[in-house]
């Protein structure tokens, strides 16, 4: 399974395929149709270099970015500071994220972290997921379903979603969007899940 050194090193030497280098079109559609309420506390998990979270920083979200690679966290900062937002970044195990912050997030997004965790850990994203929103709040984003095999980037199907997530969330949104890039165009899986 990959760990933090395998996605370090690809973040050093440059390897970073999956990153389109600005943000994914299906998060400026969800904020621009009112899915994140205004001054949300937004974590961002496998957060790369963050244009997400610079893009929501700069509408006045509170943005909690977390990596555990050094080198993707490095130039997540270093992307906020040169766009002149502030956020945090957290450079940690999004698995053992600190226990203060359990349940004080009003949402999750999810963009490209879900399809980088071997299958069989998916579970443990799930309950990161549970325990990182309060109860009210929403998990938004992208689940990668490409249906090839192997991984990363693992796949994922909307029957594997509903069932690990439908224990904890009503699912309002899950369906493939219009609104990826042309390279992911029938791939990607929109998502808004509410925590029960």
């Amino acid at each position: 399974m990959p760990d933090k050194d395998f996605w370090n090193s690809r973040y050093v030497e440059k390897n970073t395929g999956w990153d389109l280098g600005l943000v994914s079109p299906p998060l400026v559609w969800m904020v621009e149709a009112g899915w994140l309420p205004p001054g949300s506390r937004v974590l961002i998990p496998g957060a790369g270099r963050c244009y997400e979270g610079i893009y929501l920083a700069g509408l006045g979200y509170s943005v909690t970015a977390v990596d555990f690679a050094p080198e993707a966290a490095r130039e997540a900062r270093e992307n906020a500071e040169k766009n002149g937002v502030s956020l945090s970044v957290l450079e940690q195990d999004l698995f053992l994220m600190d226990p203060k912050v359990t349940g004080t997030f009003d949402i999750l997004f999810e963009q490209t972290c879900f399809c980088a965790i071997d299958p069989e850990r998916r579970v443990h994203y799930k309950e990161m997921a549970e325990r990182m929103i309060r109860k009210g709040g929403e998990l938004l984003g992208l689940f990668y379903a490409h249906g090839r095999e192997g991984g990363p980037p693992w796949t994922t199907t909307e029957e594997e979603v509903r069932a690990l997530f439908g224990e904890s969330f009503d699912f309002s949104e899950c369906a493939i969007t219009p609104h990826s890039v042309d390279s992911r165009k029938g791939e990607e899986l929109m998502v808004r899940l509410i925590r029960r």
